[in-house]
Parts: C-alpha cells; sequence; structure tokens
C-alpha cells in the first residue's frame, strides 16, 4: 500500500480525493493511512458529499418557489377564520362576506386546500346504507306497469302494496315508468349543422407583431420584420423589414396599412413589445376610434394566427435566399407577401386564398382623414416653463424657443414630426427629429447634439376629428 502524506493546508480536492477512494470500494484502513485523516472525519465527508449529491440530482419544480401574488399572512388570516366558523360555505359565499377586497373564489380554494379546511356538505352523511329492491319486487312492478300502463305512480305502489305485499315508493315507480318510455321512443336524429360563411366588412386588422429571428449578415445587426395580418382574410396587409423599430415605426405601418386598404380598423391586437406601447400609440388609435389591443404576457396563442404566419416565413422566405442582408432580403419580400395573399390556400378558408377575402372589403374611409393620418399622432406630453433668455431646458441643455414666450408656461406635444410647443399666443413651434436627439442625449450625453438646435416656427395641418362612441 503506498502513503500519501498529507498536505499542510488540505484544501477540497484532497478530501475530494478521499471520499472518491472510499466510495470506490477501497478499505477504509487504507484510505485513512493514505490521505492521512480520522475515520470520523472521512465518514462525515463521505455523509456531506452524499447529501450534495442527492440535492443536485433532485428534481426541483420549475418556477419561482413562491408566487409574487401569494397572499400575505395579515390578508390569510379573516379568511382562515371564516372558513373554520363556515365549514359549509362556498368559495362564493366566503368571498361576498370577507369584503371587496377578498381575492378570487379559486384563490379561497387553494387556501382552503393549504389549511386544510375542506367544504362539508351541508346535509349530514348517511347512517344507513342505501336501501335496495329486490329483484322480485324489480320484475313484479314492471310487470304491472305494462299490464296497467294508465295508472299513476301512485296507484301502482298501492297496489303493489295492497296485493303482493311489496313495499315501493311511488317516486320508484315514476322512475321506472319514465325509463321504459325512453326505451320505448326511438332517439331523435342527430342534428344537421349547416355551416355558413362569415361576410363581414374586412375593418379589422387583428394581429401585429414582429419577427425577431433574422440577422443581417453584412452588419451583423438584428432585422425586425414587422407584419400586420388581417383577421378575417389571413392575409398581410403590411409587411416590411427594418434593422431599428420604435413607436414610429409601428404608426408609420398602420398608417400605410390605412392608405392602401382605403380603411380605418375598428381594433388591433398587439404583443407586449415596447414599440407596440405606449401614450403615443394609445393617443394616435384613440383619435381614430380605433381599439387597441394588447396580447396576454407569455401567451402566444392570443395573436396564433400571425405566429402561424411566422413559421411559414422561415422556409418560403429566409431560407431560400444565399445571403441575409436588408436590401435583398426587402427586394425578395414583396413577391412572397404576393404569394401568401394570392396564391397560398388556407384551410380555414376551405381551400382559397386571402385575397378572396381581402377583396370583400367596399367600405371606404374618408380620403381628407387618410390624407392626414399621422397628424392623429399627438399626444400631451409634458407642461414646461420658459427661461428668461426664450430657451426650454431639453436634453441636458437650453434650447432656443422665443423671447415672446419668457416666463411662460407651455405645452409639449410628441408627434411624427418632433416635438410640438403651443404657447398662450396659440403660436406653434416645432423641434424636428426630437427623438433622434433624445437618443443621442442619452447614449453619449448629449456631445454630438448641434450647436444650433432651436425650435422653429410650424403650422400644423388642420385634420378633422373622429366621433368616436
Amino acid at each position: 500500500m503506498e502513503t500519501t502524506l498529507p498536505p499542510a493546508h488540505p484544501g477540497w480536492e484532497h478530501r475530494l480525493h478521499a471520499v472518491l477512494a472510499l466510495l470506490g470500494g477501497e478499505p477504509i484502513p487504507q484510505v485513512t493511512a493514505r490521505f492521512g485523516m480520522g475515520r470520523s472525519i472521512l465518514y462525515k465527508w463521505r455523509h456531506r458529499a452524499l447529501h450534495a449529491l442527492q440535492r443536485a440530482l433532485t428534481d426541483d419544480r420549475p418556477g419561482p418557489q413562491c408566487p409574487a401574488n401569494r397572499l400575505s399572512p395579515e390578508r390569510e388570516q379573516p379568511l382562515v377564520a371564516l372558513a373554520q366558523c363556515h365549514p359549509t360555505w362556498s368559495a362564493a359565499q366566503i368571498q361576498r362576506h370577507a369584503g371587496p377586497e377578498a381575492p378570487s373564489p379559486r384563490t379561497i380554494q387553494r387556501l382552503r386546500h393549504r389549511y386544510q379546511l375542506p367544504r362539508l356538505p351541508t346535509r349530514p352523511a348517511p347512517r344507513l346504507p342505501a336501501r335496495r329492491l329486490a329483484g322480485e319486487v324489480k320484475e313484479e312492478a314492471r310487470r304491472l306497469i305494462e299490464v296497467k300502463p294508465w295508472l299513476g305512480p301512485e296507484r301502482l305502489a298501492w297496489a303493489l302494496r295492497n296485493v303482493a305485499q311489496m313495499q315501493i315508493s311511488p317516486a320508484t315507480i315514476k322512475r321506472m315508468q319514465h325509463a321504459r318510455q325512453q326505451a320505448q321512443t326511438p332517439p331523435p336524429p342527430p342534428p344537421q349543422w349547416r355551416f355558413y360563411t362569415r361576410h363581414h366588412a374586412r375593418d379589422y386588422y387583428g394581429d401585429g407583431d414582429c419577427m425577431e429571428k433574422v440577422f443581417d449578415q453584412a452588419t451583423g445587426r438584428q432585422l425586425y420584420q414587422v407584419t400586420l395580418l388581417d383577421d378575417y382574410a389571413r392575409g398581410y396587409v403590411f409587411c416590411d423589414l427594418f434593422d431599428h423599430i420604435d413607436p414610429r415605426t409601428t404608426i408609420a405601418a398602420l398608417c400605410a396599412t390605412m392608405r392602401q386598404w382605403q380603411v380605418i380598423p375598428t381594433g388591433v391586437v398587439f404583443d407586449q413589445r415596447t414599440v407596440f406601447r405606449g401614450q403615443w400609440l394609445a393617443a394616435f388609435c384613440q383619435n381614430l376610434g380605433i381599439r387597441l389591443i394588447h396580447a396576454t404576457p407569455r401567451h402566444p396563442q392570443t395573436n396564433g394566427k400571425l405566429e402561424r404566419a411566422f413559421r411559414d416565413d422561415m422556409p418560403e422566405l429566409y431560407r431560400q435566399q444565399p445571403t441575409w442582408e436588408l436590401e435583398t432580403l426587402r427586394r425578395a419580400l414583396p413577391a412572397s407577401v404576393q404569394y401568401r395573399n394570392d396564391v397560398r390556400v388556407h384551410r380555414a378558408l376551405e381551400g382559397r386564398p386571402a385575397m378572396m377575402r381581402l377583396a370583400e372589403q367596399h367600405r371606404m374611409a374618408v380620403p381628407w382623414v387618410l390624407d392626414m393620418l399621422e397628424e392623429y399622432a399627438r399626444y400631451p406630453m409634458m407642461q414646461k416653463r420658459v427661461t428668461p433668455e426664450g430657451c426650454l431646458g431639453l436634453f441636458r441643455r437650453q434650447v432656443y424657443l422665443d423671447v415672446a414666450l419668457s416666463g411662460q408656461s407651455v405645452t409639449c406635444y410628441e408627434t411624427v414630426d418632433g416635438l410640438e410647443v403651443r404657447g398662450a399666443n396659440h403660436r406653434v413651434y416645432l423641434l424636428r427629429e426630437y427623438r433622434r436627439w433624445q437618443n443621442r442625449s442619452w447614449w453619449n450625453g448629449g456631445q454630438e447634439l448641434p450647436e444650433d438646435l432651436r425650435f422653429e416656427p410650424y403650422t400644423p395641418p388642420v385634420c378633422p376629428w373622429i366621433a368616436v362612441a
């Protein structure tokens, strides 16, 4: 046996080799002599190693161990007290008596299960077994029902009791009569369902999303396919590629779609992405009477039609291209959209292409509204006070507005053209490319902003407001 002198300050590697030698079947006296440690110490490290292996190989429950919306003990105690005082109440009854701050009935059911407080039945449990009729009593009752079908349940029960000395209730006789009638009556024929195709104006775009699985091989930047899909026709009403997206991209896509198809939708469904949220997009949809709907987080089935369409775009378009570059993919995108709308058939449309339903649209929007769609993308952003020099504090610096407005409080509106300022004198000023300068101030601390950055007088076009019910 080879003896190894233990190091002066043994580390975890020394203990690891000792435990591995013991688990490998080496006798305990040889391990203690080889590694220079006592028997109790060696057993202690083996126990710890086995415990660590067991914890490492145990399947843990996925997700958070403690949910974020779990009730606090202060809110649980009144509910537990109600469940203990009234064990026959349902979860809905406990919710009604707990007050307006009570959780949902499903949460109360989980709380009962966690505290082992089952709901007891209102009626006490039967102490005697259910009474069953003997076979000869059933046969005699069926024979009497066949012979005298005109008699009622009570007269049949009395006849069995007085003539045959058999005890049977009128309710049982009634159930037997109903079973006999059901057996003699033929079942109704299966319903002949008549399916109708929906015919309505194509005024609901349905789903909007962007696919983020494409990268430009020349620059390495991620490309975004922004798509709007018609819920009724399953066709693409807008599809384009961008290397950078923001809420302006979403508004521009909606404006281009409404101008192309000459209609204002009643609602659009977007996911929870940042480019599909914000007060600017919400104000644009509200001014046009569009219902803005956001999908449930982590639930792609909400806009499942568009997710299913993205699954086809990858093999039919992108994997057919030799190189992935922005301009190359943009040139190939119109042909793919034309194939999807005009040629490709859908099972939900009974083997017809999407253009069959896209062509059903006959409602045209007002032309002067479509010409000024960008003017509806406006919302009050903030209020600022003009300095005595006629400047506004923006981008960590002073941007000149107008000295005539010094000391006044002005309202700033975010628009497609830039930051719009309206003063008390009803004059309008515009700082073009506001979001561009704002992004530069965030990234570089305002070092690359031009020195002559200032507002300019601006006359916005007058757009007709749409009455929204």
